[in-house]
């Protein structure tokens, strides 16, 4: 059986992780650090911030919980 489903709304070609690591490597790559352009609203770009940091957090706590493991 295929471990991986198939994708909903992100990209025929595309597959939605279904492990941690490969998770937070497609939300590095849908979820870019933000490059405000002109005529965007403070609104998109906290918004685009917000959901980058949240990427930065997951990353952390996943390497965190890598650590612990390690240290066990």
């Amino acid at each position: 059986m295929n471990s991986r489903h198939q994708p909903v709304a992100h990209g025929v070609r595309d597959t939605f992780p279904t492990n941690v690591p490969d998770l937070i490597k497609w939300l590095d790559t849908f979820c870019p650090e933000p490059m405000p352009r002109p005529g965007q609203t403070i609104e998109e770009v906290m918004f685009a911030a917000g959901r980058r940091d949240l990427v930065r957090q997951l990353k952390q706590q996943f390497e965190r919980s890598l650590e612990r493991a390690n240290t066990l």
